[in-house]
């Protein structure tokens, strides 16, 4: 049978056969002596196999290469799965095992494994998955993107679930120029919008995102969008700018809660261009006249702990998750908790050294003043609550290997904690500020992670 040219026959450089299957059977992949079968491919380009194998590894390759009803037994083509997915496929039904994998072609590889009924093959691509995100942020961002593409906005499986979580707790800032797309950010949205998983991006700051993103599809230069953010107007854009604008944002807005951001920023950064029907705006301020308004942020809130990169007085590595402190040092987390909202957080004591320090401190404090080794209200590891130069037991130790909870009470202005969920009251004492961000002050050696 015909082959590519780009099959090529490397039996001089293999290695003697019969030491190990896998590299016996790797060899096949590409030795064209046993290429009895064409695989036409989504992008036009072929590839081959050997039908006993193919047969025999897959039930969907069998059913093309015996079915008597098939008008050939020697090709099939997939109209869904590119030349590259294929190829992975290919070397997982040969091997067992992928080498060929990369975060270039890894949802196609998974599309084309749910295609093939692979689920080794998906458990590994997840694994891979993972392990992708946790090194850049921005890769899950584009891999997010490349699911909704491939599977459509109905996409529900495990790597999408994973994708969406991966996203979620990862800040969205307007100022960076990211890979997510705007079909991906629609599809977060509207995973996240009613589901308590943990959200890292406040609601005012999702609308700021998605606007700041679509002015960049629709204008190009980055001039233009920070002359039409600083205006807070589309007065600039023609008619024909200015639809596709509303075509872009239309679809995101059913899952941006107004009720999330207060009235200022509504009236000044919002209603100005005119996305949000006047009847809508005006259902908002009614609810916050009725002091109905929802906490500031989605799901359950996670943050990650400040680095501006120059202080040496601690390690948050690039996660931001973790913090590992050099000596006693306080470490605030990215965000702010403002308005009206409940909301809970939990650190992990992964390591513990000395007494470490945990809950809430003042937006407005200076951290360069540390004489008493910690700031704003916190629980100490040795079971007391600390404030200024306040304490009292609380009977609520915790140690290496614990987990605890802060249950923040921003509409009465209180606090309390658990340990490995157990709840302990509220501190009766506290008069918690209406802004505040998320503190720890920690040892030498001490290391905690942000759930």
């Amino acid at each position: 049978m015909k082959t590519e040219n780009h099959f090529t026959n490397n039996q001089d450089n293999f290695s003697p056969g019969g030491s190990s299957l896998e590299k016996d059977f790797r060899k096949l992949i590409n030795d064209k002596r046993f290429h009895d079968f064409a695989i036409k491919c989504s992008d036009g380009k072929p590839v081959y196999g050997c039908k006993a194998i193919l047969a025999t590894r897959s039930d969907v390759f069998d059913k093309y290469i015996f079915n008597k009803s098939a008008e050939s037994k020697n090709n099939c083509s997939f109209k869904d799965i590119n030349s590259s997915a294929m190829k992975v496929i290919l070397e997982f039904l040969y091997t067992s095992k992928v080498e060929s994998l990369t975060f270039n072609n890894a949802i196609e590889v998974y599309y084309a494994s749910i295609h093939f009924k692979l689920i080794e093959l998906q458990d590994h691509i997840i694994e891979f998955t993972k392990s992708l995100v946790n090194g850049d942020v921005d890769i899950g961002r584009k891999l997010l993107s490349e699911c909704v593409e491939k599977f459509t906005l109905k996409v529900d499986n495990k790597i999408s679930h994973i994708l969406v979580d991966w996203v979620a707790k990862n800040k969205l800032e307007r100022d960076i120029n990211d890979s997510l797309s705007l079909k991906g950010l629609r599809y977060l949205l509207e995973k996240t919008f009613n589901t308590k998983i943990p959200f890292a991006t406040p609601e005012f700051n999702i609308w700021e995102y998605s606007l700041t993103k679509a002015i960049r599809k629709v204008m190009k230069k980055e001039t233009l969008v920070k002359e039409i953010l600083n205006k807070n107007s589309f007065s600039i854009c023609n008619p024909q700018q200015i639809e596709e604008l509303n075509l872009c944002l239309t679809p995101l807005i059913s899952y941006i809660d107004l009720n999330r951001m207060n009235a200022k920023e509504i009236k000044q950064q919002v209603a100005p261009f005119n996305i949000y029907s006047d009847k809508k705006i005006s259902d908002v301020y009614y609810s916050k006249a009725l002091n109905e308004e929802l906490e500031f942020i989605r799901g359950a809130p996670i943050f990650k702990w400040k680095n501006n990169g120059m202080n040496k007085l601690f390690n948050v590595p690039n996660n931001g998750f973790t913090v590992t402190a050099f000596i006693q040092e306080s470490v605030l987390g990215d965000l702010i908790f403002k308005g009206k909202g409940v909301y809970e957080w939990n650190i992990l004591i992964e390591k513990l050294n000395n007494k470490v320090y945990i809950g809430i401190c003042d937006i407005n404090v200076s951290l360069n003043k540390n004489d008493q080794g910690y700031h704003g209200w916190v629980l100490g590891s040795d079971g007391y609550v600390y404030h200024e130069k306040k304490w009292k037991w609380y009977d609520a130790k915790f140690k290496e290997g614990d987990k605890v909870t802060i249950h923040l009470n921003m509409k009465n202005g209180t606090c309390a904690f658990s340990v490995n969920n157990i709840r302990k009251p509220t501190v009766s004492e506290w008069n918690i500020s209406s802004q505040v961000s998320p503190i720890v002050s920690l040892g030498y050696g001490s290391k905690l992670r942000i759930e």
